[in-house]
């Protein structure tokens, strides 16, 4: 087996970080936002659990784009951009009876 790039490390990373993050999102779902794990004394809840996680995967692509020479800024104008589109996708699930109305 050959020894991988630093870049092709840094994507796996990428990849596990996400699936981290799917994780959390697992027990968000099936135990909410502000629960925490029972078993584990002095746990976090789940909402910072995911607030790590997050940061773990931002990490990973700021070492991600210093590795491939790209610029990494987290553009305001592409997260508005996206928070229109998921408004709108709300809005469709809102009509079908699939969101409940807002407050």
């Amino acid at each position: 087996m050959t020894a991988k790039t630093k870049e092709d490390h840094l994507l796996f990373c990428f990849g596990e970080e996400s699936g981290e993050i799917q994780q959390v999102l697992g027990k968000i779902g099936r135990f909410g936002m502000y629960d925490s794990n029972p078993h584990v004394k002095n746990s976090i809840v789940n909402f910072e659990h995911l607030t790590l996680e997050v940061h773990d995967l931002l990490a990973v692509y700021e070492m991600l784009c210093d590795e491939i020479n790209e610029e990494c800024a987290i553009s305001r104008r592409l997260i508005d951009k996206k928070k229109k589109r998921v408004k709108k996708y709300m809005k469709y699930a809102r009509k079908h009876g699939k969101l409940e109305k807002d407050k």
